[in-house]
This record gives C-alpha cells, sequence and structure tokens, in this order.
C-alpha cells in the first residue's frame, strides 16, 4: 500500500511540474518531482550562454551550509574551471552525465575542487544537460555527499528522456532571454579572465598549460591533449611557474582568484 501512495504522490508531483512549464516555478517543482525518486542533497538549475557567463535558475540545498557568496564566486568566474561547463562548450552531448566521465584525469586534486567543489557540490554530481545550438546548453545538476550508486544512475537515467522534454518546453515558453544586453560588457570579461591568465609573462603554450593545471588535468593528459611529450610539459610547467614566482598550484589557483578580483584570504 505504502507504494501504491509513493506513486500516486509522483504522479500528482509530476502533473504539478507539467503546469509550471514556462512559470516561475518550474525549476523548483522539477526538482521536487525528482527528489522523491532519488534524496540527493542539492540541486542547481543553470543556463549556459555561448557568449555570456552563466545565468542559475534555481538552487535548491536540502541542508543549507553555504552562503550566498558561492555561488557570486561561481557565476563571477570560477565557473570556467567546471568540468561540466567546458564539457557543455566542447560539445558534450544532451543527456545524463556523470562527474567521473566528463572531468580531468585529477580533479579531484585540483585547488578547485579542494577549495571550492568539494564544499559546495559535494562529493559527486550529475547533470541533465540540453543542448540548444545556436543558443548554448541548459543544465540540471544533483549533488550528492556521497558517490552516486549505479542502480541511482541507472534511476535517473530512467527518467531522463522526459526530464529533458520537460526542460526543453520550459525553455522555449519563456517570454524573455535570461541575459539582458546590458550584461555583455560583464560576461565578457569574465569569461576571458580564464583565456588571458598569465598573458602579462606566459607564452600561448604556457598560458593554454595553466589553464589545464586550473581546471585538474595531470602531465599525462595534458601531453595527449596537446600532443606533445609529457617531459615537455613538465618543463613549460616549470618556467610558467618561475615566470609567475609560484611553486604550487594551490598558488597558481591563488593566482587566478587575484585576477578574476577576488581576495583568496577572503573568498
Amino acid at each position: 500500500m505504502e507504494q501504491v501512495f509513493r506513486e500516486v504522490a509522483m504522479h500528482a508531483n509530476l502533473a504539478r511540474a507539467i503546469e509550471q512549464i514556462g512559470a516561475p516555478r518550474f525549476w523548483k517543482q522539477l526538482i521536487l518531482l525528482l527528489r522523491q525518486w532519488l534524496p540527493f542533497d542539492n540541486a542547481l538549475a543553470i543556463f549556459y550562454p555561448l557568449q555570456a557567463a552563466p545565468e542559475a535558475l534555481e538552487e535548491y540545498d536540502a541542508e543549507p551550509h553555504a552562503g550566498p557568496a558561492s555561488m557570486v564566486a561561481y557565476l563571477n568566474g570560477l565557473f570556467q574551471l567546471d568540468p561540466f561547463y567546458q564539457a557543455c562548450r566542447e560539445g558534450l552531448a544532451s543527456g545524463l552525465h556523470r562527474l567521473e566521465e566528463i572531468a580531468p584525469d585529477q580533479f579531484r586534486q585540483s585547488e578547485y575542487y579542494l577549495s571550492y567543489f568539494h564544499d559546495n557540490v559535494l562529493e559527486d554530481e550529475v547533470q541533465f544537460i540540453l543542448q540548444m545550438p545556436g543558443r548554448g546548453a541548459l543544465s540540471l545538476s544533483l549533488g550528492m555527499r556521497r558517490p552516486f550508486t549505479v542502480a541511482e544512475c541507472g534511476q535517473l537515467g530512467l527518467v531522463c528522456p522526459w526530464v529533458l522534454a520537460l526542460m526543453q518546453q520550459h525553455w522555449q515558453l519563456r517570454s524573455q532571454r535570461l541575459l539582458p544586453a546590458d550584461q555583455d560588457g560583464v560576461a565578457t570579461q569574465v569569461r576571458d579572465a580564464l583565456s588571458h591568465f598569465g598573458a602579462s609573462v606566459l607564452s600561448e603554450r604556457e598560458m593554454e598549460i595553466a589553464r589545464l593545471i586550473l581546471r585538474g588535468y595531470s602531465s599525462k593528459a595534458m601531453a595527449e591533449r596537446l600532443a606533445i611529450s609529457p617531459e615537455t610539459i613538465k618543463v613549460h610547467r616549470r618556467h610558467l611557474y618561475a615566470k609567475l614566482d609560484i611553486s604550487s598550484q594551490p598558488e597558481l589557483f591563488s593566482l587566478f582568484l587575484q585576477a578574476l578580483g577576488h581576495d583568496p584570504q577572503n573568498p
């Protein structure tokens, strides 16, 4: 009998989510609906435009633990180190994707993961990604304090087709664009922070390697991506550290925060 009541409640919540398509409460209703299938710890609906900074659409936290500054820091530039954001820019297909599938090989050793991701997104993440050609990508992220199990990923994969369909219908019914035109200048400045990081002292190759280090790539993975030897990567790494007068990845991350206009001691 309990299972029957649970299914009745799910169908009722699905109906409410459908009713909210195109309305302000759509994302919250969809998140609450999904949480009936799987009690994840937090969620974030976000839009990644092609030519602008991301726009947060809805945040959910079962046990709020981080202040609003964490989202401000993300939207002000840390999103550039987000593996899902980077994967979307590189053409990640629409569907359900897990962090381990798309993150660089040493992402969990990166300073971004240690200083930001683990405290705010938590231990594991999956995302429903909807690519919108010519516009950008729409994402619904679910975070957990522990790794998602195979069975849980299977559950989410089962509902993925209709979740993406609801996301697409909601987007099509929206009457206004997410990012006002007067924010374009700020968006461009934020977007360029990573691509031009170290430009005043580093060579193009060293800048490229600095970006990959910040994103969590190992020397081996960088070598494969750039089609050069791991030894050459290590030489470039030594040179860029010397030019920046640093000796570790945490210091490199601190410089990147400074480039974004953040105080590393008070982010």
